[in-house]
């Protein structure tokens, strides 16, 4: 059984049932929150859960003016959830190579051109050079990434863990960082 005053396995045990997608949550320059989703690329032994991006999106311009972002991840059957409050650090150049090269074609391919200038061209132009990069580039896995590539980091100050029952009330734990360990809460659901 998994220690309920370790959150940090908890969130791991939780990503076992659940798909490997999340609701990060920023906060833009207008001071309003954004969503997205994005893909969960592992945890880090210090709790941070990793995440990839491009350094030239929205999202990076929001954590780069706070530092902060929130994110959500449901089981596949909606019963449980985990909401995770945190600091972003960008990962090491090591975590970046592995991250990259452990993704499917397709975002490798997205990560080489996934750029404003191919947003603007027409459906059938975005395809051809699509195809033709993907022709010419058959060992994008062996490449390092691009120079706009990013693994990110929500190294976690607070979790909330929250369980449904159909028999009964939900329920939730709060775990706040306190020093080097965890203070843990019962909430209602």
């Amino acid at each position: 059984m998994t220690d309920p005053t370790d959150p940090v396995r908890l969130f791991i045990d939780h990503l076992e049932d659940s798909p490997t997608l999340m609701t990060l949550a920023t906060v833009g320059e207008d001071g309003y929150p954004r969503t997205r989703t994005v893909n969960v690329n592992g945890v880090r032994e210090d709790g941070g859960i990793l995440f990839h991006t491009d350094t030239r999106s929205r999202k990076v311009r929001d954590i780069d003016a706070g530092g902060k972002a929130s994110l959500t991840v449901l089981t596949a059957d909606a019963s449980r959830q985990v909401t995770v409050i945190g600091d972003v650090v960008r990962a090491d150049e090591e975590t970046e190579r592995t991250v990259y090269a452990g993704q499917p074609r397709y975002l490798q391919l997205l990560a080489w051109l996934n750029d404003h200038g191919l947003a603007q061209e027409e459906l059938e132009a975005r395809r051809r050079r699509w195809a033709e990069f993907d022709r010419a580039n058959p060992d994008l896995a062996q490449q390092d990434p691009p120079s706009t590539w990013a693994v990110l980091a929500v190294v976690p100050r607070e979790y909330l863990f929250w369980v449904g029952d159909d028999d009964g009330p939900s329920h939730r734990v709060r775990c706040t960082r306190s020093g080097d360990g965890w203070v843990t809460e019962d909430l209602p659901g």
